[in-house]
């Protein structure tokens, strides 16, 4: 059983336009996915990536208009951290960031990486990490952001747990690997799944977080294919784990783990793939259903709101 890495980090807004402008025009992300919930065809599920979609590089967003503004606390996903190539792009986002007045703590160092710590209009809770460990990537093409400084994929996430081994103990079972010094007496722990990061941090509130708009709603791991992803669910299920069994999402296949906390971690395929219904050129521009859906098409478009 081979962990590969971060496979996708979903979240939630009910702004999907300005959604749509945040993370296409100030992050240069590409939109190569339009599509629906495929539990709820009345909201869109966007995904954003690089130019080609590449597993490990896309956030994705989940329309649900009438959510209530999330309520931050612990047993969360409270972060999730883009790579960027150089300090240099980080300095350029920076600069971007200030112009277009967007919420940002500065360049820092933390968990022994250069980070910039930001937000989007919904206070979802993101941040861009210097790291060149992606070789794969195909940043995509944004007329204003420069190639080099351009985001290539997500380098990392940011759990927040009462208790930090429980989850620690979890990850490992998924095929994590603890890096660096890790004890009884440790409030903050990282896992290594590929090249990149799980960062899990102590915080014995007893506020839980409040899911709603501006929070994460899941993230998954990668696995290769359909053989690895039921070996993980075997592992899963000997542990008692709860969890959904494997699910035929159309561009992957997914299994939803009911983890430490109730926090939702997923395990992913890279394939298919988002090139299945649409070639590379034009990833993201028409609405794509899985064909169970295509028969409510028109029914399907009439909900939702046009994209600029």
């Amino acid at each position: 059983m081979t962990v590969l890495g971060i496979h996708h980090v979903s979240s939630i807004t009910r702004e999907i336009l300005d959604n749509h402008d945040f993370y296409t025009n100030i992050l240069g992300l590409r939109l190569v996915k339009k599509t629906v919930n495929q539990d709820d065809t009345s909201m869109y599920h966007l995904f954003y990536a690089d130019h080609e979609g590449t597993p490990g590089s896309d956030i994705t967003f989940f329309e649900i208009v009438n959510a209530p503004k999330f309520q931050a606390g612990t047993n969360s996903i409270s972060r999730t951290y883009f790579r960027v190539p150089s300090k240099e792009a980080l300095e350029f986002f920076r600069d971007r960031f200030e112009a277009y007045g967007v919420y940002h703590e500065g360049i820092i160092e933390q968990f022994g990486r250069t980070i910039m710590k930001f937000e989007d209009h919904e206070k979802q809770r993101l941040a861009l990490m210097v790291d060149q460990s992606d070789e794969h990537a195909t940043p995509n093409v944004h007329p204003d952001i420069p190639r080099a400084h351009a985001i290539t994929s997500i380098g990392a996430v940011e759990m927040t747990v009462q208790y930090v081994k429980p989850m620690v103990q979890f990850l490992e079972l998924l095929g994590g690997a603890v890096h660096g010094d890790f004890n009884d007496d440790a409030t903050e722990a990282e896992l290594k799944v590929g090249e990149d990061s799980i960062y899990v941090i102590e915080q014995r509130s007893s506020q839980l977080e409040k899911e709603g708009y501006g929070s994460v709603h899941h993230f998954s791991l990668r696995v290769e294919d359909e053989a690895e992803l039921m070996e993980i669910e075997e592992r899963i299920d000997e542990e008692n784990w709860k969890n959904s069994g494997i699910i035929d999402r159309y561009y992957f296949k997914a299994l939803y783990i009911t983890t430490v906390g109730g926090i939702t971690v997923e395990v992913s395929t890279d394939g298919p793939g988002f090139h299945v219904d649409e070639p590379v050129e034009s990833l993201g521009e028409a609405l794509s259903l899985p064909p169970e859906l295509e028969e409510n098409r028109d029914l399907i478009e009439a909900y939702l709101t046009p994209l600029r």
